[in-house]
């Protein structure tokens, strides 16, 4: 069978998600539901709402490699792959303060330092990573800790930051290949708008 926690469908293990049900946010009162599993990058989740929310369920899910519904893998060293979904939570959410967490001797053996790791969020749209805002908010003997804000959930990745062309030795030519991606993409669909177009004009030409 294919059901129950880590089921191996197709040769590929499906992770278990961690999951935290909060019964009530309220509006003016951030909810903070916190994650003890330590092979988990992330320490705790605290939710805003403008609209009262009920029985919410967050989800945080850690892949080992890049999930499969990610089109795009992250560039330079990757600590964590991450999904964090919810239920019950929708246009309520104002915004979410997550704490990420990363072993330091994670870091240490890929020789990077405290400031050289960032927090990334998929954005499937453009199909890219985007570098979130994180600030290190403290440490401890193992770990390191970055807060990120966030209006809205989905595919993370904590890893290696990476510098965006000729700003440094470690930049990585990832951007322009990506924009270069959404370029042909986005060539494409004018294609075939003036295609539709032209039929559209050929049809009402013979009315």
């Amino acid at each position: 069978g294919c059901g129950g926690g880590a089921a191996t469908c197709g040769g590929a293990t499906t992770p278990k998600p961690f999951v935290n049900t909060v019964s009530e946010i309220k509006p003016g009162v951030a909810s903070v539901t916190k994650y003890t599993d330590p092979a988990l990058g992330v320490k705790q989740i605290e939710i805003s709402v403008n609209n009262p929310a009920q029985n919410v369920k967050v989800s945080v899910t850690k892949y080992d490699s890049k999930p499969a519904a990610v089109s795009v893998s992250k560039s330079g060293k990757v600590y964590q792959y991450l999904q964090i979904s919810e239920q019950n939570l929708g246009t309520k959410m104002d915004k979410a303060k997550v704490q990420f967490k990363v072993e330091k001797s994670w870091a240490s053996s890929n020789g990077l330092g405290k400031d050289k790791i960032a927090v990334y969020k998929f954005d499937a749209t453009a199909g890219k990573w985007n570098e979130l805002q994180t600030t290190l908010s403290s440490e401890d003997s193992t770990h390191y800790y970055y807060d990120a804000e966030l209006s809205s959930f989905s595919y993370f990745v904590i890893s290696e930051k990476t510098l965006l062309g000729g700003e440094g030795t470690t930049a990585t030519g990832e951007t322009p290949t990506a924009e270069g991606r959404s370029m042909t993409w986005l060539w494409w669909v004018l294609i075939a708008l003036v295609v539709v177009l032209a039929v559209w004009w050929m049809m009402r030409k013979k009315e």
